[in-house]
């Protein structure tokens, strides 16, 4: 196993409220914390699990809970299916745990399609390579990652925390208070 960290500000972590993303992968893992205060500063962590199986979905779960036990959270967002993925069945039991770790918390979270979600970052929705989002959350944010898993874990965390300046990130935030969006 290993995990990166992008330390983006977040210093007093025990007990700040926060808004959480995650990117769930299998390859990376990623949550983002940002400071419900002022919405800058953050703390991300992209996970890669060494274990296969179910054994690898109790793995993620253990981070998952172990990183929000530091948090008050506000509010979450994941992202949601890829549904041409051809990891499709493997992605949507890990999406079921996400969706029942924040479940243990109290959580109902935001279910961001990949789309909306690159639209919300870069203004356009689809034809986005992974590299264009790394370099859009830098340029719009000031949020420097090496890691495209933590990058959109911090651009959901963002999006769930209703930070919006532009028309078109409204457009999408607004689009996404649909009940649709949140399964309860």
């Amino acid at each position: 196993m290993s995990i990166k960290a992008f330390d983006g500000g977040l210093k007093n972590r025990e007990g700040t409220k926060v808004y959480i993303g995650v990117d769930q992968s299998y390859s990376g893992f990623a949550i983002t914390a940002l400071d419900a205060s002022n919405k800058t500063d953050y703390y991300s962590l992209v996970y890669k699990s060494d274990k296969r199986g179910i054994d690898r979905l109790r793995d993620i779960q253990a981070f998952m809970m172990d990183a929000f036990l530091e948090f008050t959270i506000e509010d979450a967002a994941m992202e949601g299916y890829a549904f041409g993925s051809q990891m499709a069945n493997m992605l949507g039991e890990l999406g079921g745990m996400v969706k029942l770790t924040f479940l243990e918390f109290g959580i109902y979270p935001l279910i961001v399609p990949p789309t909306s979600l690159k639209k919300y970052v870069t203004g356009k929705g689809t034809g986005i390579p992974k590299s264009q989002i790394l370099l859009h959350v830098y340029k719009k944010y000031g949020a420097e990652f090496s890691d495209d898993n933590a990058a959109d874990s911090f651009a959901l965390a963002k999006l769930v925390s209703g930070g919006h300046t532009l028309a078109y990130e409204k457009e999408i935030y607004d689009k996404l208070q649909d009940p649709k969006f949140r399964e309860r």
